[in-house]
């Protein structure tokens, strides 16, 4: 009996190390799997960036003048009409003398009298003062007495010349001796305003004449923007009557006070030599501000924005991602420049970078480039950056 338990324990004690040895067998420590994220990257490298301003304008000469008439009067001849090109002292128009003695002939009549009273004064005094330096040379009379005359006739001529100024005809007189008005410098013709028989009036402009050689781009700009203007600036001009092509202009003049009419400053701009343009084009005008050269400039869509804090991920040589916190200045249509964090030449994630953590493993994915090569990294070329902050939109006056 004793010996028929002992065989029993003894199956028993089989049978649960067998069991042992399968639970053993069958139990597989596993190892957790890394994950990877895959990104794209680019090069982070140096380039440009700068405000553009847009501003509209119109083509006019480097020199434009007003003719007016020196007096109210009726026009007798007109030679000239818009489009003309005219030397200096080519006839413009031809004032009617005979209506304008008809107008002031009691007032030149006056005139006279009183000129010729006045003149009679200054040349007697003229007389007394010669005759007081003959009585000089003999003792006759003190060097102060000449003195006093000769203040005297100062103070004679100063009245005369008030006198007849004051009546206002000494200009209705040059009219009637010159009463052909000419061109005051050479160049086209662009504006008449005077016809013949028609009574015209020194108030108004009668005819303009611009000088063509040089021509320029008048806009007028914000005082945000005018203080960022300097003489000598090259700015991008485009002139759609020319077919839009960019040529290249240089600022010549930024005025310092508004203008009354627009409140904003004039800007002339030189046009390049040969430009066929034609007075009163419209014209836009791109300014160049506020340039950052040199410096860090990254895609502005990789740029998380986490709290209060901007940050990147960048790719490490042992295929980690490291978190980089960066501060930023100007922002591009594109590009944002990066002013502490980066300096350049790190492999910046441009893809995929939502979904990393600092120190998170990546694998580089290839995309495909426009002629079919796989590539895996893209170099952010060193260009300048274009971005449209300040766009004004304002007619030339």
């Amino acid at each position: 009996m004793k010996r028929i338990v002992s065989l029993i324990c003894l199956a028993a004690m089989a049978l649960s190390m067998v069991a042992c040895e399968t639970t053993t067998e069958e139990t597989v420590v596993e190892e957790a799997v890394p994950t990877v994220t895959a990104v794209e990257v680019a090069t982070v490298e140096r380039g440009d960036l700068f405000v553009e301003s847009q501003v509209s304008g119109s083509v006019a000469s480097s020199r434009s003048i007003p003719v007016m008439p020196e007096t109210a009067c009726k026009v007798k001849t007109v030679y000239v009409q818009s489009g003309d090109t005219v030397e200096v002292g080519d006839p413009l128009f031809t004032m009617d003398t005979s209506d304008l003695y008809d107008l002031y002939e009691t007032a030149l009549d006056m005139y006279d009298l009183t000129k010729a009273m006045l003149d009679a004064q200054v040349e007697d005094t003229e007389k007394t003062i010669a005759n007081l330096y003959a009585l000089y040379e003999i003792g006759g009379v003190s060097l102060s007495t000449i003195e006093q005359a000769e203040l005297g006739l100062l103070q004679l001529t100063t009245s005369r010349e008030t006198t007849l100024a004051q009546m206002g005809l000494d200009t209705v007189l040059d009219v009637m001796a010159s009463p052909t008005v000419t061109a005051p410098i050479s160049g086209t013709v662009t504006y008449v305003a005077v016809t013949a028989g028609v009574m015209t009036t020194n108030t108004s402009v009668a005819v303009i004449v611009e000088e063509m050689s040089t021509l320029q781009v008048v806009v007028n700009v914000s005082e945000t923007l005018q203080p960022s203007i300097k003489i000598g600036d090259s700015v991008k001009l485009e002139i759609s009557a020319l077919g839009g092509d960019t040529l290249e202009g240089t600022v010549a003049g930024v005025a310092s006070s508004v203008s009354q009419g627009t409140a904003l400053y004039q800007v002339q701009i030189d046009l390049p030599a040969g430009t066929n343009a034609a007075i009163g084009m419209f014209a836009r005008v791109t300014f160049s501000t506020n340039a950052h050269y040199d410096t860090v400039l990254i895609p502005t869509e990789t740029i998380l924005t986490e709290g209060e804090e901007q940050c990147v991920y960048i790719v490490n040589d042992d295929d980690t991602a490291s978190r980089i916190v960066i501060t930023t200045d100007l922002i591009g249509t594109t590009h944002t420049e990066v002013t502490s964090g980066l300096v350049g030449g790190e492999t910046l994630v441009t893809r995929g970078q939502s979904y990393l953590s600092d120190g998170a493993l990546v694998s580089i994915s290839a995309f495909e480039t426009d002629d079919g090569t796989d590539l895996v990294d893209e170099t952010i070329v060193d260009e300048t950056i274009e971005t449209e902050t300040d766009v004004i939109d304002e007619e030339a006056a």
